[in-house]
């Protein structure tokens, strides 16, 4: 039975703005927010109130039209309204101003999918096969 929606209190990473997308060949891997920072190592989609803005699809397929600089375009200067973690299979989804979402998808039985850290101690790690661990 699905656990659902994690109790963890991510009250922390609230308010924080972007303030840079970290990018390995053109692709974005990760987000640096005032005092934490975002690792992404799984397939993501990034939506606005009128749908998909770019997926790792996009980033994979179209590398003429999406990069890293289109995750730029949407999220520098954003903050964090709400961070939720499904827990049966640790996905994560990021709430920003404007009806911004970012949403990451753990898909890996033997890879690990993202990692958030706050420098409050807070960090969480998903796992191979959906599982996380997680310090406050």
């Amino acid at each position: 039975m699905p656990r659902g929606l994690s109790k963890i209190d991510f009250t922390f990473f609230l308010n924080q703005t972007v303030t840079e997308i970290v990018e390995i060949n053109r692709k974005p891997t990760g987000i640096i927010f005032e005092n934490a920072n975002l690792i992404i190592e799984c397939p993501f989609r990034l939506r606005d109130s009128a749908g998909i803005v770019m997926g790792l699809s996009d980033y994979q397929y179209a590398q003429d039209m999406f990069s890293y600089r289109t995750v730029e375009k949407v999220l520098i200067g954003r903050s964090i309204k709400n961070i939720r973690l499904y827990e049966d299979v640790a996905d994560l989804v990021m709430e920003f101003d404007g009806d911004i979402m970012l949403e990451l998808f753990h898909d890996s039985n033997y890879f690990e999918g993202w990692q958030l850290h706050g420098t409050n101690g807070f960090y969480i790690n998903s796992l191979p096969g959906g599982a996380y661990t997680y310090t406050d």
